[in-house]
């Protein structure tokens, strides 16, 4: 069982590797057991990892963590299998860990066939290095077509998608390519389909 809120790290991407880690150790105390990071939180996946092996706290936190963000210098999307496998195992040294409970791609590129993706997450799936899969930042017909795809293939599909959503509707993106399911259409197919979210901001 995930406790309802998930502690995020993004704040931590600047921060040096010995940054006090008090706030985690709180945030267990307070019936916390999820924390957020990823790739593109630079030095947070580090320090998370740290905690988690300074207090032994590696089998009662769920980690999820988040890769194939694209290169903010070039814009270069990293939506590929090479991308996402490059960024996974990167993950896993940073962290420390053998595998990440929840890994989530951080974003998507619509241009590329979901085929591949689905096929390169059920790799490392099988390979035990990620216990499930979602997506953050991918709109509903992109899950249908992982879905749909990953069903006539005897795959597994995304388990989760983590996009924004807020008491305040957004009147523009706060970053490119991030996807908001406030409008009615994308609630409504979100209480259809029940497909769980992971909702940031």
């Amino acid at each position: 069982d995930l406790s309802r809120l998930v502690l995020g790290t993004a704040r931590f991407a600047r921060a040096p590797l010995d940054t006090p880690t008090r706030l985690f150790d709180d945030w267990v105390e307070a019936g916390g057991n999820a924390i957020d990071t990823g790739r593109q939180y630079g030095n947070a996946e580090a320090i998370v990892g740290g905690w988690l092996r300074g207090r032994g706290r590696r089998d009662d936190v769920v980690i999820v963590t988040k890769g194939g963000h694209y290169d903010v210098d070039t814009g270069r999307q990293r939506i590929t299998p090479d991308d996402i496998t490059a960024d996974l195992e990167e993950s896993l040294v940073q962290l420390g860990v053998d595998t990440v409970d929840l890994y989530l791609l951080h974003r998507d590129d619509p241009s590329k066939p979901v085929g591949p993706i689905v096929d390169t997450l059920n790799e490392h799936l099988r390979a035990g290095k990620i216990r499930a899969f979602g997506g953050s930042n991918w709109t509903q017909e992109r899950f249908e077509d992982a879905r749909a795809y990953a069903e006539a293939n005897g795959l597994e599909t995304f388990a989760c998608s983590s996009p924004q959503l807020s008491l305040a509707v957004p009147s523009e993106p706060p970053w490119p390519g991030c996807i908001s399911i406030h409008e009615p259409a994308a609630l409504e197919w979100y209480a259809h389909t029940q497909l769980p979210v992971f909702s940031w901001s």
